[in-house]
């Protein structure tokens, strides 16, 4: 019975182990919450390693990550229903922006990826979600090349897959070591477990000229695969349709 339950805990915590966050991590963020505070925390996209002592701004306020990447702050009131922008800023990453929403008394998204600084000409996309679906999948299709976990994941020099995780909320990573003005490329993002829908919780950042040019919303849907991009002459295009790539 011992060694039964052993081998179910081992299992369990090997599921989580390619995640950037565990699912202990979350339980204990969740349970700060009673507590009154939220605990933000910073990974980085391509290693989950923690960002240390980013400097982190919630609209006009200030707050620095501690050495493991977590910031603490105070719940916002229960009243509060509004989208509020953040910018996160640490030495050698490129400076993220967005907004997050706050709502019902509690911030609608505390888990954050940075990208480390690019060379002029790479790009990185970078996949997160939520807790399901659990395995989510993320592809490059160029003229010659398929990058993906089911296909190539890495061309020296030219494209890899960075990440590959298969038990929710990311990050799958896939980095472009020089656009090709010549080639022409699509992102997908495949829901290869289909154990849920995507929903608005999936989203692609893309990075690009070293900034973080776009991050993709994705919104409810039971397709399997999207088309989130498409680049060619170096520009990127956004536009999200059904697509058949993720298994051709």
């Amino acid at each position: 019975m011992l060694k039964k339950l052993l081998l179910t805990i081992f299992i369990t915590l090997s599921a989580n182990a390619d995640s950037c966050w565990t699912s202990l991590e979350l339980s204990k963020f969740a349970q700060d919450e009673l507590d009154d505070k939220a605990t933000f925390t910073i990974r980085d996209a391509v290693s989950c390693e923690a960002v240390s002592f980013a400097e982190f701004y919630l609209g006009s306020m200030r707050f620095k990550a501690d050495a493991k990447g977590l910031v603490h702050l105070p719940m916002p009131p229960e009243d509060m229903d509004r989208q509020l922008p953040i910018t996160i800023k640490a030495d050698g990453y490129i400076t993220a922006k967005e907004k997050i929403l706050v709502t019902f008394g509690s911030y609608w998204k505390k888990q954050f990826l940075m990208s480390k600084k690019l060379p002029p000409q790479s790009a990185r996309f970078v996949l997160s979600w939520g807790a399901k679906p659990s395995d989510m999948d993320l592809h490059l299709v160029a003229n010659n090349y398929h990058i993906s976990y089911r296909y190539t994941k890495n061309i020296p020099q030219t494209a890899r897959l960075d990440r590959d995780t298969t038990n929710g909320y990311g990050a799958e990573t896939i980095t472009v070591d020089a656009l090709d003005q010549e080639d022409a490329y699509k992102v997908l993002v495949h829901n290869f477990s289909n154990n849920a829908s995507i929903d608005n919780k999936v989203q692609v950042r893309v990075y690009a000229n070293n900034q973080l040019e776009n991050i993709v919303m994705l919104s409810t849907t039971t397709q399997r695969c999207l088309e989130i991009a498409s680049i060619r002459d170096n520009v990127i295009t956004y536009e999200t349709k059904a697509s058949d790539l993720c298994q051709r």
